[in-house]
């Protein structure tokens, strides 16, 4: 038999890297896409993933195929990639967001490109560019039955370079089309949920940390009462999306608290901003009832996390004190701030561009901390000079939560302690105080900042050290 019959394919899969938030924790959550796409993949490839945020690319290695997955502000880089493997005659094949909204743009620098969901189209695409009869632009028209769908490949994962936790997708599709969203275009307006049974068998397969992906988790609530009663069994912790007014409803906060939510992600801002007019007291009704469900959701146990978008046409200068003044006032324990973005194909894009206020199409510049729009109250400097002062003014005047003592340490040691762990994201502050607390347990007389940075990086998971390693340098320790 000939050999090249018997070998397997080599299949690479790459995640560009990006200017992400200011949120920088956020490089060290894995990405979900390719290991969905991987668990589609015949066994007769051999697969191998890159994440550029982390690690590398070789683009001397030997493959067969390479697949691509990039979001708006990936694409630049992507196209990069792709160029340079195609040089060499190995065959690129893309998809994800970008890819899904500009498919002819995405070809420019591709042998085939996905568009939206891949379930029902991959082992075609894959055979087809291997034999080289590539069809250019592979749509998803029948969307997939999400019952029985493989679990994600996250064994492809080098777990070094992760936080301890893993994300997993329970819906797709949205039926509110707002202006400024690409998942309609990407995975359609029926709103799709996997079967109970199938998310509870994979989510025993994870770690105890879990990220519930879905934008709209929460838009039929009542359809996960059961999956949520059934979590409240299975010693699991998981963040996930929400509005706010989900703590309106005492009984439903509580079973969420019961199933191991430990923290929830809130859309804050727009009814913020179209509101107030240079002083949060404009909404005190609106501010009293959100400050008060952001408190009975921390009350059970369920930190808030909220997402404040800037550059709305009724945003004007005042909303950035604004902001901050409620925020200091709200208990929220971590927060983004974003510029509204003109994601391409979206109904906000063709607005924009039919106004001609679009200024960027560096696709780079995409990823909501630059401002690639004329705002109608601002400048675009203006706007990207608000959201910079509230990413710098928030986390200044956020001081670490009381409880975060050490016993048997020096008073030095305390203070790069509380400066070691400002630096871990707020999220997992408390797993970093517990491992560390577990490795002063075992260790008599007082401790040093040396030997204190040695049990930092010895109780916590690798990536921890990773994250605070500048830290350790401006106390004088390097890595090692």
């Amino acid at each position: 038999m000939d050999r090249k019959t018997t070998e397997k394919k080599k299949l690479s899969m790459i995640f560009p890297d990006f200017e992400g938030t200011p949120l920088a924790y956020r490089a060290f959550v894995p990405p979900l896409g390719l290991l969905t796409l991987a668990a589609l993949t015949p066994p007769e490839f051999e697969i191998g993933f890159v994440d550029e945020r982390s690690d590398t690319i070789n683009f001397d290695e030997e493959a067969d195929v390479v697949a691509i997955s990039a979001m708006t502000p990936q694409a630049a880089r992507a196209y990069e990639i792709a160029d340079r493997f195609r040089a060499r005659g190995v065959r690129v094949v893309m998809g994800g967001p970008h890819p899904s909204l500009l498919p002819e743009e995405a070809l420019l620098h591709a042998d085939a490109v996905v568009v939206g969901e891949a379930e029902n189209i991959w082992c075609g695409v894959l055979s087809d560019v291997l034999a080289g009869r590539s069809a250019g632009i592979y749509v998803c028209r029948r969307k997939p039955d999400l019952s029985g769908l493989p679990f994600p490949r996250h064994d492809l994962l080098n777990e070094a370079n992760y936080l301890p936790i893993r994300s997993i997708q329970v819906t797709r599709g949205c039926p509110l089309n707002c202006e400024f969203c690409t998942v309609p275009k990407n995975f359609g307006r029926e709103y799709r949920i996997r079967p109970t049974d199938d998310v509870l068998s994979e989510i025993e397969r994870l770690p105890s940390h879990l990220y519930f992906v879905d934008d709209n988790l929460m838009i039929k609530r009542r359809s996960f009462t059961g999956l949520f009663d059934r979590m409240g069994d299975m010693d699991k912790r998981w963040t996930g999306m929400a509005p706010l007014a989900i703590a309106s409803d005492a009984k439903y906060v509580d079973l969420l608290a019961r199933s191991g939510c430990w923290s929830m992600y809130v859309d804050v801002g727009p009814w913020l901003s179209v509101g107030l007019r240079g002083d949060v007291s404009s909404l005190k009704e609106q501010v009293s009832r959100s400050v008060g469900y952001i408190k009975k959701l921390q009350d059970a146990g369920i930190k808030v996390m909220g997402s404040f978008v800037f550059g709305f046409d009724y945003d004007e200068e005042p909303i950035f004190e604004a902001t901050l003044k409620f925020l200091l006032m709200s208990g929220i324990v971590e927060a983004e701030f974003l510029i509204l973005t003109p994601y391409p194909n979206t109904p906000l894009a063709e607005k924009l561009e039919a106004q001609d206020r679009i200024v960027s199409r560096d696709w780079s510049r995409y990823n909501t901390t630059h401002a690639v729009f004329r705002p109608a109250r601002m400048t675009p400097e203006i706007l990207e000079e608000g959201v910079g002062y509230l990413w710098r003014e928030f986390y200044r005047q956020t001081d670490l939560p009381e409880g975060f003592v050490l016993p048997n340490v020096t008073a030095e040691a305390r203070r790069a302690h509380e400066r070691i762990l400002s630096a871990v994201p707020i999220l997992f502050r408390d797993m970093a105080h517990e491992g560390v607390l577990t490795g002063l347990s075992g260790v008599s007389g007082k401790i040093g900042v040396e030997q204190l940075v040695r049990i930092w990086k010895s109780s916590n998971p690798p990536i921890f050290t990773r994250i605070v390693g500048s830290v350790y340098e401006e106390l004088g320790y390097k890595q090692s």
